[in-house]
């Protein structure tokens, strides 16, 4: 909100909206679908780990525990983000920016979820997983969020806060009695491949909504660079990594045959989000960014079906 938008007036617009506008709000705070997206990780990270049906109780709080730690990041995200949100047409609608919440009962609800799911993981999975949880938080909330009206460099930080639910899957299920929770060899492999595919998925939605990070003061790769050339560039090369790492569960591979299977999933699938990447830096324009995210949004569960049936299937 602007500077010419007094605090009576926002605390009038707020206590105008009906209560299940509120609850709905409430609801939006969570950015639910990136919250799932989040939870499936997390799930597939800790089957991963256990190579195989993991520990019941660990997955069903674990699951709880990550999903109050998850909404209450997508929330102060929304707090602290509410000035170029309100700026900026795609974010506009949100809570705070469309007055359906005060900043107040936001910050509460951040403070509240972060502490219940915290509380959750330590008393209920383990004290680790706990721990990595509150530092994916204070990476995320605390320094991404903060940065991305600093340098470009944002996304670097954002994409390592974004795949930290992984190593949280694998310390929540390979722990035991007489054994200290660990992150296994798939679990780094699968950080990995997702901190890399987050930079050509999110070059393309950088190019689509340029003007308004512009407007919204978010120092985004394609508004320092508006030729789209850079972004282009980071999306081929951290493609091209994403392609060589998704190999290396291969070491792992029981038989022949499951290293063939993973080969062949990860080849296909890297070269056709590496082609799109391709054509994207050569010419960065709607038509090939929006051809990118297709390819970006099929990759991640195509890539974690290959990883789980390769892994798994006996």
């Amino acid at each position: 909100m602007n500077s010419t938008t007094s605090k009576s007036d926002t605390s009038n617009a707020v206590a105008a909206t009906p209560e299940n506008s509120r609850v709905q709000a409430y609801v939006e705070l969570t950015k639910m679908r990136i919250t799932v997206m989040v939870l499936v990780t997390f799930v597939v990270a800790a089957a991963l780990a256990a190579n195989g049906l993991p520990d019941l109780w660990a997955m069903f709080f674990g699951s709880i525990g990550m999903l109050f730690v998850a909404a209450s990041g997508n929330a102060m995200n929304m707090y602290v983000e509410r000035y170029s949100d309100f700026l900026m047409p795609r974010t506009a609608g949100r809570p705070l920016p469309a007055q359906k919440l005060l900043p107040t009962e936001v910050a509460i609800f951040g403070a509240a979820t972060i502490g219940i799911g915290t509380a959750i993981l330590w008393l209920t999975v383990n004290w680790q997983t706990a721990v990595c949880g509150l530092a994916n938080w204070i990476l995320y909330v605390g320094i991404y969020t903060p940065m991305k009206r600093k340098t470009w460099f944002n996304t670097e930080v954002g994409s390592i806060a974004g795949a930290m639910p992984i190593l949280m899957g694998s310390l929540a299920t390979t722990g035991s009695d007489t054994t200290s929770p660990t992150i296994t060899f798939s679990a780094w492999v699968f950080f990995a491949v997702l901190v890399l595919w987050q930079f050509p998925h999110f070059m393309a939605i950088a190019w689509k909504y340029r003007h308004q990070y512009e407007a919204g003061g978010l120092k985004m790769l394609t508004v320092i660079d508006p030729t789209g050339r850079r972004a282009g560039r980071k999306s081929v090369v951290t493609a091209v990594l994403l392609l060589i790492v998704s190999l290396l569960p291969i070491f792992e591979m029981t038989t022949i045959y499951h290293a063939v299977f993973l080969a062949a999933g990860a080849v296909y699938l890297g070269w056709i989000y590496l082609k799109a990447s391709i054509e994207f830096a050569k010419d960065p324009n709607d038509v090939t960014a929006k051809a990118l995210m297709r390819k970006s949004l099929v990759y991640l569960p195509s890539y974690m079906l290959v990883l789980i049936l390769a892994y798994l299937i006996k």
